[in-house]
């Protein structure tokens, strides 16, 4: 008993001191409420931008936790995949792995291999975002997916010095926070929704040929320029050769020559089509 009301007696005091403070102090840590008007616009700035590509990243998120919900996964296990790996890609890749009961390190290297772009990406912007602490990084490298990429480096083709980014109050990072907030809330609401109804959809609506009526319309407004465009041909062209690989490899050399070819028409002369 005094144990219990001692316990008691901290809990009051501590909720009374806490009642007792200005409200600003108890929300002056939280993300956006504890940024300048400029940081908390740019993040709005970023949210909207990505607003625009928000039917392709639901609809395709949908497909995703529809085929997840559809596996031998449990709800908890696909929920789980959703939120951990957020990679619709890779969550998909994995998914016949995972059925047809291929062992874990096998399952790992294919959901690596079909995310080496992302490799690629992080080589493009770690320049734009080399001045936040690591855990910083490390999180907006979990948030960060293709849109969010592309769509902050279309806008900012350019590093930052120090004293520009000091002078605009860090605006480009709290724009790719308003992108990778939009991005990852947009997705993981469709991913969320389609494992939920999963159990409501006959399996003869043919999920799979949606899943990739879905994928083509994620990565078709990506080919703005002559490199993706070549790039998406030829892997086009590899996968399809290379079909009766084992193992999915097609995918892997279609990805490698795609990032090769990508490269070199990047570097080639501008007047080159």
């Amino acid at each position: 008993m005094p144990c219990s009301f001692e316990s008691g007696a901290l809990g009051r005091a501590f909720y009374n001191e806490a009642l007792s403070m200005p409200l600003y102090s108890l929300t002056s840590k939280l993300p956006y409420l504890s940024w300048t008007p400029p940081q908390q616009q740019a993040w709005r700035d970023g949210l909207r931008t990505m607003s625009g590509s928000a039917v392709t990243i639901f609809s395709w998120a949908l497909v995703t936790g529809l085929a997840m919900g559809k596996s031998p996964l449990s709800t908890d296990q696909a929920l789980a995949m959703s939120l951990l790996v957020f990679a619709g890609t890779a969550q998909l890749a994995a998914l016949p792995l995972i059925a047809a009961g291929f062992s874990v390190s096998t399952i790992l290297v294919t959901a690596f291999v079909v995310n080496l772009r992302f490799i690629i990406f992080s080589v493009g912007i770690q320049a734009h975002f080399s001045h936040l602490p690591y855990w910083r990084r490390v999180l907006l490298g979990y948030f960060t997916a293709d849109f969010g990429n592309l769509m902050f480096t279309n806008r900012f083709p350019e590093v930052q010095t120090a004293q520009e980014r000091s002078a605009d109050d860090y605006y480009r990072t709290y724009f790719m926070y308003g992108l990778a907030t939009g991005n990852w809330t947009i997705w993981q609401s469709g991913s969320i929704l389609g494992i939920i109804f999963a159990s409501q959809i006959p399996d003869s609506w043919g999920l799979e040929f949606a899943g990739t009526l879905a994928l083509i319309a994620v990565i078709v407004p990506m080919l703005d320029h002559r490199a993706a465009r070549w790039a998406a041909l030829v892997a086009a062209v590899v996968a399809v050769l290379a079909y009766s690989l084992p193992l999915k490899l097609n995918l892997s050399l279609a990805i490698f020559a795609a990032i090769l070819v990508g490269i070199l028409a990047d570097r080639s002369p501008k007047g080159v089509r």
